[in-house]
């Protein structure tokens, strides 16, 4: 089973993702608060990070660069209701789309969303649910 972290602010958007994730076969982890995910991924190996993108104390660019840093190889999936968080005008946004964001490892949902699409974004950074378990 491919293990999930999601962090958003909002305990009841992380009930859904665990949810519908726990549902599709996916082990879902969540938290609300930015500063534990370090905690976090020294407990547990994650497979794909989930991001809200506005969050108190730190949000999820703040997260996205450190985790780059240490575990460049964990697909990231920014979930926001904030279109303009990920306009080119926004701060270091050019930058992060030239290196980070290309290398196909990072993609974004905009929220409202509906479950096809939560699956399908899930699935692209993962494969299907099982696929690699024998």
């Amino acid at each position: 089973m491919k293990n999930i972290l999601s962090v958003d602010d909002d305990p009841r958007i992380l009930l859904c993702y665990k949810t519908m994730l726990n549902d599709r076969g996916y082990e879902v982890f969540t938290t609300t608060d930015p500063l534990k995910v370090s905690d976090l991924l020294k407990k547990h190996e994650f497979d794909l990070i989930m991001l809200d993108v506005r969050m108190p104390k730190k949000d999820g660019f703040q997260i996205f660069k450190e985790l780059k840093e240490k575990y460049s190889q964990v697909p990231v999936l920014f979930v926001t209701a904030y279109q303009k968080s990920f306009s080119l005008n926004s701060d270091n946004m050019l930058d992060m789309w030239r290196n980070e964001f290309a290398d196909g490892n990072t993609d974004i949902l905009y929220k409202p969303f509906d479950m096809d699409t939560l699956y399908d974004k899930v699935d692209a950074l993962l494969g299907e649910p099982g696929a690699d378990e024998e």
